[in-house]
């Protein structure tokens, strides 16, 4: 009898639905990290990711049922888990003036201009900040690209998109990036 960590995904689903919990603990071996990640680049928040995450794992053992083992369970995977942070952004916005954010003067005071990574980190956050204005459809392309690794197949199946429109949100996401970043937005 092979082990799990050998089986395809498909096999993985089926075995899961016959009550096996060492194929559901696979399938979470195997994508955990790649959903946390997307989840992480969507919310900026490791608590709220993390429970995204786990919140997609619950919603796909629940609804493996109507999983087609045909299909990419990574994609299906993704797709639930960018839904989920769809709502909780959703709900953010519902509730933005709730919780006062560190403004940028006081994150800076944290940091002293003598600090080694002082410019590296001041980059990295004002990449972070230029894909946080991004609008949705571009910034969900840009991370399931960029930060998970998905081919273009897949993001096109994980939004239920065609891959022409994925290349062109992607080309249209660096495009804002970059003139973000060149005015200093």
């Amino acid at each position: 009898m092979s082990s799990a960590n050998d089986l395809p995904d498909g096999e993985l689903a089926a075995r899961t639905l016959e009550g096996q919990e060492a194929a559901f603990r696979e399938i979470l071996r195997r994508y955990r990290e790649k959903i946390l990640a997307v989840c992480l680049r969507m919310l900026r928040n490791r608590t709220e990711a993390e429970e995204a995450a786990q919140e997609c794992f619950v919603k796909a053992y629940y609804h493996l049922s109507g999983f087609d083992r045909t299909r990419d369970l990574a994609a299906w995977l993704a797709a639930i888990a960018i839904n989920e942070c769809r709502d909780r952004l959703r709900q953010r916005t519902r509730t933005r003036g709730v919780f006062r954010e560190i403004s940028d003067a006081e994150r800076d005071a944290v940091h002293s201009p003598r600090d080694e990574n002082f410019e590296r980190e001041s980059r990295v956050r004002d990449i972070e900040e230029a894909v946080e204005k991004l609008p949705v459809k571009l910034k969900e392309v840009l991370i399931l690209r960029a930060h998970a690794d998905y081919s273009y197949e897949q993001i096109a199946a994980i939004l239920k998109i065609e891959i022409g429109t994925v290349m062109s949100r992607l080309h249209r996401a660096r495009a804002k990036l970059t003139e973000f970043l060149k005015r200093g937005d």
